[in-house]
C-alpha cells in the first residue's frame, strides 16, 4: 500500500488503522473484558417494569334535589274535638232516659279499673271496717252527707254525665239507691248501681282496704 503524502489524509488513514485495531483487540479479548459499544441487558437479568401509576376515578357528583317549600299552616284549622271515651267504657255513656241503672260484678270491675269514681252508701262504721280501694263514704243515714257529698265533689270533681259507681252491702240493700236519688236532683245523669255490692267485690278478692277517706 502507496503512504498518501497529504497530511490530512496521512491523518484520517491513522485514525483508521486505530478504529480497526481496536476492534481487533477488543475481539479477541476475554468476554468479562471486552467493552460495550452499547449497553445491552444481561442473560438472566429481568428488567424491572414501569412504575403504574394509578389513575384517580373522578368522584360522584351528587346532585341536590328540589327543595320542597315549607308547608304553611292551614289558615283555618279544625277546631279541636273532646276525645272520645275508650272503647270499653262508651257502653256507659249517659242516658239521658236512665239517669241510674244497674250494672254487673264484671262492668264494675271495669269501671274501677278505668279509675271511675266509686261511692260507698254504707255507715261509715260500716266503711270504715272495709271497703272498695279508693271508694268515697257517702252515708245516706247519717247527718254528715251533705258535708260528705262536697268534700267528694271537691276531690273528684265529676261532671253531670260522668259515670259514677254506687254500691252497698248486697242484693236487699236500698242504700245505694237511696243515694242516687239524693244526687240526681244535683244535675247528676250518669249514676250506676253496683247492685251485688260489697260482698260480692270481697267473694272476688278484689282490692279493698280499711280506714276513712281516701
Amino acid at each position: 500500500m502507496r503512504w498518501p503524502s497529504s497530511p490530512l489524509a496521512q491523518t484520517g488513514l491513522l485514525l483508521a488503522l486505530a478504529g480497526l485495531c481496536a476492534l481487533i483487540s477488543n475481539g479477541t479479548a476475554s468476554p468479562s473484558r471486552q467493552l460495550g459499544w452499547r449497553e445491552q441487558p444481561t442473560a438472566g437479568t429481568s428488567v424491572a417494569p414501569a412504575a403504574v401509576v394509578p389513575v384517580p376515578t373522578p368522584q360522584s357528583i351528587v346532585t341536590p334535589g328540589p327543595v320542597q317549600p315549607a308547608t304553611q299552616p292551614s289558615a283555618d284549622p279544625k277546631p279541636l274535638l273532646p276525645p272520645s271515651p275508650p272503647a270499653n267504657l262508651a257502653r256507659f255513656s249517659a242516658d239521658s232516659a236512665q239517669p241510674m241503672r244497674d250494672i254487673s260484678s264484671e262492668d264494675a270491675w271495669v269501671l274501677f279499673q278505668s279509675k271511675i269514681p266509686f261511692l260507698d252508701a254504707r255507715r261509715s262504721g260500716e266503711y270504715a271496717e272495709g271497703h272498695i280501694t279508693g271508694a268515697w263514704n257517702v252515708s245516706v243515714w247519717e247527718s254528715t252527707v251533705e258535708a260528705q257529698i262536697t268534700e267528694f265533689e271537691a276531690a273528684a270533681k265529676p261532671g253531670s254525665t260522668s259515670p259514677m259507681v254506687l254500691y252497698c252491702s248486697g242484693q236487699d240493700c236500698e242504700d245505694s239507691h237511696l243515694l242516687a236519688a239524693r244526687l240526681t236532683p244535683l244535675g247528676y245523669r250518669n249514676l250506676l248501681i253496683y247492685r251485688a255490692g260489697y260482698p260480692d267485690w270481697v267473694k272476688l278478692g278484689r282490692p279493698r282496704k280499711k280506714g276513712g277517706q281516701p
